[in-house]
């Protein structure tokens, strides 16, 4: 490697394209070009006299402007045009090839010019108009994960049902049960998919054939199964969910052009920068969750497998997964649940339930009117309860203080405003400021 490491001239060098110009009485031109089409022209200080005995040739020419030692380049190819015999001394010519190549090896490392097209409308930096909030209600949709709280979600009667069970083939059922009662029912597809797994997409599309036009989603996690939807003539209605990582309006309309009618944010955004968002996508196009376990941790690691069978797969397991509810306590005596999906891979979810309800009347304000309420481990009387105070809440029955009191009550662990904490002067960070 020493040679490589201790080189004092470029190992590689790249090809050169010369062309020299030269007239009696005109200073010379010298323009060197590299293989991506970068070029310079030097011109000489001197005018070229008329030559007396040794003209300038182009054998002498290639022979000082080959004499690039200590450079990146090297003389792959020499254009000469001379209008008569001229002399030009040997240090003037070799000052106007050092000052040529010294120019091109500081126009490589300057940033290549480029074009940028916005693809938005009018500037990103323009401050958008606030968005008129919309005549119709504020709609709720509950995302359950047990039979039990099902239960409850249809006695509830929300705008939408989305089942993310564990289990997938005892979904129909539960699909037609919702879709029976005139409750548009989604599935939540899982949050990774693999190559192995794309029966799992044909499965989900086919839980909705023979349903009610409107009457049949998904709640789309993966990019891969959004991609392949995109091909399929009749698909179900598309939600996309947080795990797409929609952060900004770029990304925010990207996915929407592939065919989602509405998008849930990223968690990595606080609850004014979700407002922002609305302002600029439209917030006819945000799903928001505004009563989740933050899902704080996914893994391939089966904890059930691990601490509740002998097994070593679900092959030989005996799926406690299906049986057995699973929390990690951790130092301060939380309780974190934990659940399995269809690939055997783990999420562990935040203790306490995060919770909008500071933000409520500004997220209205901004014109957002589907809001998300997800379970993990409530109960179906949970559930109840927790509707029934976001119900109260969205139609200004009860205010921001009351519905954080309600919501403390009904979870045993409390709440917090988890992600969606706006910090005092977030926006005064130097990262942040626009040059």
């Amino acid at each position: 490697m020493r040679p490589l490491t201790d080189a004092t001239d470029p190992v590689y060098t790249r090809s050169l394209t010369a062309r020299f110009l030269g007239a009696p009485g005109a200073h010379p031109v010298l323009t060197l070009a590299d293989e991506a089409g970068r070029e310079v022209s030097v011109v000489g200080e001197t005018p070229l006299a008329p030559a007396r005995n040794r003209a300038l040739s182009e054998d002498t020419l290639r022979e000082q402007l080959g004499k690039l030692g200590g450079t990146p380049f090297h003389l792959a190819e020499l254009h000469v045009e001379l209008g008569g015999d001229v002399f030009m001394p040997v240090s003037e010519l070799n000052a106007l090839r050092r000052e040529a190549a010294a120019q091109l090896v500081e126009l490589r490392g300057a940033a290549p010019d480029r074009t940028v097209t916005p693809r938005l409308r009018g500037a990103l930096a323009a401050t958008p108009a606030p968005a008129a909030a919309p005549a119709d209600a504020p709609r709720l949709h509950l995302l359950v994960r047990t039979p039990e709280q099902l239960d409850a979600a249809v006695e509830a009667r929300p705008d939408s049902i989305t089942l993310d069970y564990l289990e997938l083939y005892g979904l129909k059922p539960a699909v037609e049960r919702v879709v029976s009662e005139g409750i548009p029912v989604r599935v939540a597809s899982p949050r990774v998919l693999k190559p192995t797994e794309q029966n799992i997409e044909k499965f989900l599309l086919g839980l909705g054939r023979g349903q009610p036009e409107g009457a049949y989603g998904l709640l789309v996690r993966s990019g891969g199964l959004l991609e392949g939807l995109t091909d399929v003539a009749e698909r179900p209605d598309l939600v996309g969910d947080f795990s797409l990582n929609v952060a900004n309006v770029l990304t925010a309309r990207e996915l929407l052009a592939l065919g989602l009618t509405r998008v849930t944010p990223t968690h990595d955004l606080n609850a004014a920068q979700v407002t922002d968002l609305a302002r600029l996508v439209g917030p006819a196009k945000l799903e928001v969750v505004a009563y989740q376990h933050l899902p704080v941790f996914h893994t391939e690691h089966c904890v059930f497998c691990r601490f509740l069978s002998d097994g070593t797969d679900y092959t030989n397991c005996g799926h406690p997964c299906e049986s057995h509810r699973v929390a990690l306590r951790d130092d301060r005596g939380l309780a974190h649940p934990v659940m399995a999906d269809v690939g055997c891979r783990n999420t562990v979810f935040g203790a306490q339930a995060q919770t909008a309800a500071r933000h409520l009347t500004d997220w209205l304000a901004a014109g957002l009117r589907d809001f998300r309420l997800e379970f993990v481990h409530e109960s179906a009387e949970d559930v109840r309860r927790v509707t029934g105070a976001f119900r109260a809440a969205l139609a200004g029955d009860l205010g921001a203080r009351e519905l954080e009191r309600a919501l403390d009550e009904i979870s045993a662990q409390g709440v917090t405003e988890g992600s969606l904490f706006v910090p005092r002067d977030f926006l005064d960070l130097p990262q942040l400021e626009l040059v």
